[in-house]
């Protein structure tokens, strides 16, 4: 059942592309802006995923298994937790104390979202406005 919504999505996106490179009243940097914002949206994404990933470096990990001095930072047992939409990532302790792993990617997430899903939206409501000008 979910790969009906997957692939409604995914001709929505075509739509949208198709609609944004044929919009005529649209700049080229505007136009050409989604091949290149949505890349960058995508690695800050991932990057904001493997922020509390211990496995590459255990001895450096951002979220320590033990706190380092009692009161510093948290208390008692922590783990990293990942959200992936809206991308956030971040240290729990037992105490309830919250520490934010890679605090600037997620403002440069949302601007590379809005530079992707703004001229795509463009593009969507152009292609749906005037069909035909799909055809060429």
């Amino acid at each position: 059942m979910t790969l009906l919504p997957v692939f409604a999505g995914l001709v929505a996106a075509l739509v949208a592309l198709r609609g944004l490179l044929t919009h005529p009243l649209l700049p080229l940097w505007v136009r050409t802006s989604v091949f290149w914002a949505a890349p960058l949206s995508a690695l800050t994404w991932l990057y904001i995923m493997a922020a509390d990933d211990p496995v590459l470096f255990p001895d450096t990990a951002p979220c320590p298994r033990e706190p380092y001095r009692e009161g510093v930072i948290g208390g008692g047992e922590v783990s990293g937790v990942s959200e992936a939409f809206p991308p956030r990532a971040y240290c729990v302790w037992e105490d309830g104390t919250v520490y934010d792993l890679a605090p600037g990617t997620g403002f440069l997430f949302w601007v590379f979202f809005a530079l992707t899903v703004v001229p795509l939206g463009a593009g969507l409501w152009h292609a749906l406005r005037d069909p035909k000008s799909q055809l060429q």
